[in-house]
């Protein structure tokens, strides 16, 4: 579990360096070839990293994440779907970097709830117009 909980760990890392570099890169106004190659680069490794997050799903729960103060299995932030709403469009499942969603018996369902990264939307404004992914009202709060 040591090394499912360290390797998943080195993901989110990832990620995160991934938003920061290019979020510096289109700051500097790098050439577009060169934000290019890395958006390529990025896809290459997404869906590695989703099909690991999917097969050590029961490490993530047991993450400690020292800036909430919590494993995340005790942290309630994941999005629910409102299926009156939802169009079964699917942008949610291609969208979420994490594997969260996925679709079974022809319809998306948040199967890996606790994937998602706490405090993160994003997948609800990439939602179809009727809003059908749903959050808690309330940000979670750090600790530090």
């Amino acid at each position: 579990m040591i090394k499912k909980i360290e390797l998943l760990k080195k993901i989110r890392e990832f990620l995160i360096l991934n938003l920061e570099i290019k979020k510096l890169m289109q700051d500097l106004n790098v050439d577009d070839d060169i934000y290019e190659a890395y958006e390529e680069v990025t896809k290459i490794v997404r869906e590695p990293n989703i099909k690991l997050y999917r097969k050590y799903y029961d490490a993530i729960k047991e993450i400690f994440y020292e800036e909430y103060g919590k494993k995340r299995k005790d942290i309630p932030w994941y999005p629910k779907i409102d299926y009156e709403k939802c169009k079964n469009c699917k942008k949610c499942v291609s969208f979420c970097l994490r594997g969260v969603y996925d679709v079974e018996n022809e319809k998306v369902v948040v199967k890996y709830p606790y994937s998602c990264i706490v405090n993160c939307n994003a997948c609800s404004i990439m939602c179809c117009e009727n809003n059908a992914i749903i959050f808690p009202d309330e940000k979670i709060p750090r600790v530090k």
